[in-house]
């Protein structure tokens, strides 16, 4: 239904059609505005007669768009998929979804994974891994399973189960490989000595939240977000509040004991007034640092998520056992929680008598 609105002398065409995008347009006169709400009518009753939808010339972008609000209002959405949606949507976003094909998809990924993939703003991204464009390609393909109902974009064939045969067979998606890299007691001490350096210019204590890290299992956004009021002083226990989970981290809090020097280190953290955090810095800030420093050292292959890895496996060789282990990491099976652990041989030399 068309409404006609008077705006200081110009005319405000509103279109409105359940099933339909709403369309809006101001114009000169009022003539002009009700001619062109009528033909936009006309169009959309057409397109219903021919047994098409609203959705049919709605493009990969607008559909991204879309789903960002949704999601956005129901649920934190990560870095993760924030970027791989951003990498989609420069790709193919220029793409009418109805029209998307699998050899599109195949060439998004050949892009990706070849280091050819080029951002609005001109930035060539690096290359990407197999796993991550698996990842990615699970966004895009729940994208358009959810476009169906909810935006009357009905495809005939889903494109990214067409093309994922032959991006198997092309070595473009795959699994991620398990990584097990530790840090060394030495690129530890490397670590602290040149941020204890900095520390005097820097607002964001380093060596505690490594310290933290290594002590609490815990990854840098979780740190960011564990707050004072949550902090259990009777029992030295935190709850962290949406800990990661497949398929409901909204509301899935989890209390976890902080160990040892890991109770130390948050007593010690300054109370800023009006702010609950503990830690409040910025997680992006702090593993751009922990890069930079392990770049400036020369300390190949490390990333701040690793020592989530050696947190696990210190626990492990301290003795705890896996559920010991899971009520400090907050993993919910051992099959996950066996990602994280990567045991030193010369840690298990542990003969009874010693134990006594």
């Amino acid at each position: 239904m068309a409404t006609l609105q008077n705006r200081n002398g110009r005319w405000r065409a509103m279109v409105r059609r359940k099933g339909h995008k709403d369309q809006t347009r101001t114009f000169p006169t009022k003539t002009a505005a009700k001619t062109w709400a009528d033909r936009v009518e006309r169009e959309m009753a057409d397109l219903e007669a021919r047994g098409g939808t609203a959705g049919d010339g709605t493009t990969i972008a607008e559909l991204i768009t879309w789903r960002t609000e949704v999601l956005a209002s129901v649920k934190a959405v990560s870095k993760t998929q924030t970027g791989n949606m951003t990498r989609l949507q420069e790709s193919l976003g220029h793409i009418v979804a109805r029209q998307l094909t699998a050899g599109d998809v195949i060439e998004h990924a050949r892009r990706r994974i070849g280091g050819d993939h080029m951002t609005d703003k001109g930035i060539i991204i690096p290359a990407c891994s197999p796993a991550t464009m698996n990842v990615e390609l699970g966004y895009l393909s729940e994208l358009l399973k959810l476009a169906g109902p909810m935006k009357g974009v009905k495809l005939v064939a889903d494109p990214v189960a067409e093309a994922r045969p032959a991006l198997r067979l092309l070595g473009l998606v795959g699994k991620s490989k398990r990584r097990d890299r530790r840090p060394t007691e030495a690129e530890l001490q490397q670590l602290r000595t040149h941020f204890a350096q900095a520390a005097w210019r820097s607002q964001i204590p380093m060596v505690d939240i490594i310290e933290f890290a290594i002590l609490s299992a815990k990854r840098e956004g979780e740190i960011t977000r564990l707050l004072w009021s949550d902090v259990d002083q009777v029992t030295r226990t935190a709850l962290l509040r949406d800990a990661k989970h497949p398929r409901k981290k909204a509301g899935n809090h989890k209390r976890f004991p902080l160990l040892g020097d890991a109770w130390t280190i948050v007593q010690r953290q300054p109370r800023i007034a009006g702010e609950d955090r503990i830690f409040p810095y910025n997680t992006k800030s702090i593993s751009t640092s922990f890069t930079r420093a392990c770049i400036r050292l020369a300390i190949a292959d490390l990333c701040f998520h690793d020592l989530r890895h050696e947190a696990t496996s210190r626990l492990f060789e301290q003795g705890y056992d896996i559920p010991e282990v899971a009520s400090v990491t907050l993993h919910e099976s051992w099959n996950e929680l066996k990602r994280y652990t990567q045991l030193r041989p010369e840690t298990l030399h542990r003969l009874p008598a010693d134990q006594a």
